[in-house]
């Protein structure tokens, strides 16, 4: 018998890509949660879709390549990963530019998304 609680868990990452450390701290948390085999989605919002943006180069401005780490999400079973399209367009960006594992979603997708969360950590 397992006794084990699995929890619907949405991490929702609101920070620009490159400007703070609030964006590997949301990406640590997702993976912390997916190694305890919770059911974690993930959501771009706002300059968060800068996080999930294909051809990055970090190390041009100094800064460590923690990017490159969100190809660890489908090993912690972080299948449902999501970018924001509204959050996209307003930022002049297109579905071709984020990586190819992330989804796009509408408002009322976005909505549907959070109904269906236990949790929510927006950072």
């Amino acid at each position: 018998m397992n006794d084990q609680v699995i929890n619907d868990i949405l991490i929702i990452h609101t920070q620009s890509a490159l400007n703070a450390l609030a964006g590997k701290e949301a990406l640590d948390l997702s993976l912390i949660f997916g190694a305890f085999d919770q059911r974690v989605s993930v959501l771009f919002l706002g300059l968060g879709v800068t996080q999930c943006l294909i051809e990055q180069t970090p190390e041009l401005i100094g800064q460590k390549d923690y990017l490159s780490t969100f190809k660890l999400l489908e090993m912690y079973d972080i299948e449902e990963t999501f970018v924001c399209q509204k959050s996209l367009n307003k930022l002049g960006f297109h579905k071709k530019n984020v990586m190819p594992s992330v989804l796009t979603l509408d408002p009322g997708g976005i909505i549907q998304l959070k109904q269906n969360a236990k949790h929510i950590y927006v950072i």
